[in-house]
């Protein structure tokens, strides 16, 4: 009822259509909202079914009103097809805006989803094409029933209501799953009645923060600057989680570039970056992984055992806590500037007790990180416990998962942030150019 009073109040012609409900029914389900229920440009019309008898007919659903006002002047009753709802919902015309409430009455008229499909079909031409308004359609939607479906395939948009349990409270949720043409947000927020009005919420997902002022460090990748807010968060921990099919060299490769023009870069690699695959990645965006070590713009602290440690700024593996705090300590006299470090948390893991790992993991923001810098941990969770995941994820300022789903499709979500869009979900898609990863939202965009 709001679409309408929202047009009656821009001067244009409504029409409310149930299919369910008399019109006294409707204005006492309306009461406790501020409507104009009797403006001069609102009318309303009702129809069902009826069974009853037609010409072609002895027993069948017949075209009924609600109303004692609403008559047909056929001398006959009119079987219950779309048809002959166009003509009578012809006399309502012209209209700017309709709701009709709802689709669900008109489930009687045929099973075959076929038929279903071309009935909703010529009902929106008609009110597009003949009638001249912009029509809201209402639904129940029902489980394996496919005539739903055919409804939300055949509209322009679709807006879900739905209830939820969360703890011991119900909670209502709207979400718009679709929008034709539009971008937009595909979240589901939770709607709330106040009063005499609607409320949506939350209008923010992003947490509290007490970083300074939020500084950001490009990713190297458009779509994903855009979805965090524009980067990476500065000052504080970011945790990338992974899976076994989605290594972080994808993400990683355009973060590096964006980088290490103007700070040197930490590396604590994964398997996925042991030397000659992390010289690769290196070389595909232009720079020499010798020459980057040898003139101080990389370091590496090999807990893999997949480097050559004889190397200028290869450390060896550390084992304990104080050997850690010794290896980041070198470092940090060496580095004449900022530095961004990029922690493979699962080898620390797998090397370093669950005491000292918690320890360096403080340490390391709380000592070492400028508000300008990048402390990034790599962790894949299904390699290592639930505790020590649950650890770096409440950590973290921010957190972006990464993951491979059915057909090999890759995914990646915000799931904790300060800025950005908190529980959105972009795809990865890899692409022939730098950054060589593109993340699309929607499946398609550039």
């Amino acid at each position: 009822m709001q679409f309408l009073q929202a047009g009656l109040a821009e001067g244009q012609q409504c029409l409310y259509v149930s299919t369910e409900q008399t019109i006294e029914e409707l204005r006492e389900a309306f009461s406790g909202f501020d409507f104009d229920l009797d403006h001069e440009n609102l009318s309303y019309a009702t129809i069902h079914a009826s069974r009853g008898k037609t010409i072609e007919d002895e027993d069948t659903f017949t075209l009924k009103t609600q109303e004692e006002n609403e008559w047909f002047n056929r001398g006959f009753d009119a079987p219950f097809t779309g048809s002959y709802i166009e003509d009578h919902l012809r006399s309502y015309a012209p209209a700017d805006r309709v709701v009709f409430d709802s689709t669900s009455g008109l489930a009687v008229i045929t099973e075959d989803v076929e038929r279903y499909r071309r009935l909703v079909f010529d009902l929106i031409r008609f009110f597009t094409d003949e009638i001249g308004a912009t029509t809201l359609f209402t639904a129940e939607d029902y489980p394996n029933d496919k005539r739903g479906d055919v409804l939300q395939f055949t509209a322009h948009g679709v807006i879900k209501l739905e209830t939820a349990r969360i703890e011991d409270s119900t909670r209502r949720f709207l979400s718009i799953p679709k929008m034709r043409g539009i971008d937009h947000d595909r979240r589901r927020v939770e709607l709330t009645v106040r009063g005499e009005r609607l409320t949506l919420g939350p209008r923010n997902r992003n947490h509290l923060s007490t970083l300074p002022d939020q500084q950001h460090r490009s990713t190297g990748i458009k779509g994903l600057d855009r979805l965090t807010g524009g980067g990476l968060v500065c000052g504080a921990g970011v945790l990338i989680t992974h899976d076994s099919h989605t290594p972080p060299t994808e993400l990683l490769g355009g973060l590096l570039a964006s980088v290490l023009d103007e700070q040197a870069v930490v590396l604590v690699p994964t398997l996925a970056l042991r030397e000659q695959r992390c010289e690769t990645l290196l070389d595909r965006f232009g720079y020499s992984l010798s020459a980057l070590l040898d003139s101080d713009r990389l370091f590496v602290i090999d807990q893999i055992g997949g480097w050559d440690a004889s190397q200028r700024n290869v450390f060896p593996q550390v084992s304990t806590l104080p050997e850690a705090r010794q290896r980041f300590e070198e470092i940090d006299n060496r580095i004449d500037g900022e530095w961004t470090t990029i922690e493979g948390a699962t080898s620390m893991i797998r090397t370093l007790g669950e005491s000292d790992i918690r320890s360096l993991r403080y340490e390391a923001e709380l000592e070492f990180l400028a508000d300008s810098e990048l402390l990034v941990h790599l962790l894949n969770p299904a390699v290592v416990d639930d505790a020590r995941t649950a650890f770096y994820r409440d950590s973290a300022e921010q957190i972006i998962d990464t993951g491979q789903h059915s057909e090999g499709l890759r995914y990646l979500t915000l799931e904790k942030s300060p800025t950005g869009k908190v529980g959105s979900t972009g795809l990865l898609n890899p692409v022939d150019e730098p950054p060589y990863i593109r993340l699309e939202m929607p499946a398609g965009s550039q």
